[in-house]
Formats: structure tokens, C-alpha cells, sequence
């Protein structure tokens, strides 16, 4: 094989390696100038009907699926869909079903936290203030919707004075999450 040939598969090699840099490095640089949602895990994290050894993703999106199919009103199966497209990070897959689920059955704040989630990964801060803030109409004292209405509104809608007063209701009312405290503490900068 001839010389020049050589050098450029090596610097296309070379490119290509640059180029996986580049996007790591901007991606890590976005991660820290735009802090995510912070996300409460629920415990015991299998969904009924996952084996002991646990089912891959998809197998849990088409169970959901045919249930839904079975039963469109069958919220739950509306819900654990919509929550598996946000564990793959499928922003609009999710919200189809959590719509639906809310639809069916208004208030239930977990899914509203699901719709919250899905829109403020897409960019989409007044979709998901407006999540949250139907959270606090339904509990006022919900801090995870607190918390995570003060973050859109210091971080997207640049208005420190109404994230303030979101980061200490959650400092006045959270009693048992250390991680939540700490986190509206450095809000606050405290």
C-alpha cells in the first residue's frame, strides 16, 4: 500500500478521534453550565412482572405497550410506558403516553413529574414550569416540583429573585432528603 495512502487513513483516524473529543468535551462543558432536573429514583425500581434477573428496556416497552393496546384507560401501563421512554431518554415518546395518563387521570403528580422531566429535556422551560407548578396546586409542599421550578427559573428564565424563594421553601420544608438540602443550599449559595 503506498505511503500517501497510509497517511490518509491516518489522518482520517486521526479526524475522527479529534472529533469524539471535541463533542465529549462540549458535552461535559454543557453538563456544567446547565445543571439537569434533579430526579428522584423510586425505591425498589422493578416495575410488576420484571423477573429476578430483570428485563432489558424494550421488553418493558412493549409489556406497557400491549397493555395499552389491550386497555387504552389502563393508566398505569400509560405511565410505566411513558417512564421507560424517559429511562432511554425518548423525550417525545414519553409524553405522548404521560399525556394521555393525565388526561385520564388529572393530578396525579407523578405524572406530571414525568411531563415536567420530558419537557425540560426538550428545551421546553414554560412547558415544564407549568408541570410543576400544577404539582404545587395539588401539594404545595411537593419539594421535589419546588426544587425543580427554583433551577428553571434561576438557570433558564434568569430570575434569581423567584428561584430564591422556591430554594427556601424547599430548605423550610424538607426534612429527610439530604442531597435535596444540599443542592438548594449551593442554589442559594449558602
Amino acid at each position: 500500500m503506498p505511503a500517501s495512502a497510509l497517511m490518509g487513513r491516518k489522518a482520517v483516524i486521526l479526524f475522527v478521534l479529534a472529533c469524539v473529543a471535541v463533542m465529549f468535551a462540549a458535552s461535559f462543558i454543557y453538563r456544567m453550565e446547565n445543571p439537569n432536573l434533579f430526579v428522584k429514583g423510586r425505591a425498589g425500581g422493578q416495575s410488576g412482572g420484571e423477573s429476578a434477573m430483570g428485563s432489558g428496556p424494550m421488553s418493558q416497552v412493549r409489556e406497557f405497550m400491549a397493555r395499552v393496546e389491550a386497555d387504552p384507560k389502563d393508566v398505569e401501563a400509560l405511565v410505566g410506558l411513558g417512564n421507560s421512554f424517559l429511562m432511554m431518554r425518548a423525550w417525545d415518546r414519553a409524553l405522548e403516553p404521560l399525556a394521555e395518563a393525565n388526561r385520564l387521570e388529572p393530578g396525579n403528580t407523578a405524572v406530571l413529574k414525568g411531563i415536567g422531566i420530558a419537557y425540560f429535556n426538550k428545551e421546553a422551560f414554560d412547558k415544564a414550569a407549568a408541570a410543576y407548578e400544577a404539582i404545587l396546586k395539588i401539594d404545595p409542599e411537593d419539594t421535589l416540583a419546588l426544587f425543580n421550578l427554583g433551577v428553571i427559573y434561576k438557570h433558564y428564565f434568569k430570575k434569581e429573585d423567584v428561584a430564591g424563594t422556591y430554594f427556601e421553601k424547599v430548605l423550610a420544608l424538607e426534612k429527610d432528603d439530604a442531597e435535596m438540602i444540599k443542592l438548594a443550599r449551593q442554589e442559594l449559595g449558602k
